[in-house]
């Protein structure tokens, strides 16, 4: 027996909601570091030069 399309569509909802969210976030993590991509790991002369900015 086949599975109703309205089953579905929480998932297709709740899956969509994810991947707008997730897109959002990364869009707005780049527009605030310039355009550029973000960085990971910074050291301890990356931390101090950041606090002077």
């Amino acid at each position: 027996m086949p599975v109703p399309f309205e089953a579905l569509l929480p998932y297709a909802i709740m899956i969509g909601m994810f991947g707008v969210t997730g897109t959002g976030l990364a869009a707005v993590k780049t527009w605030r570091n310039e355009g550029k991509r973000p960085r990971y790991s910074l050291d301890q002369w990356d931390k101090q030069s950041k606090t002077l900015l």
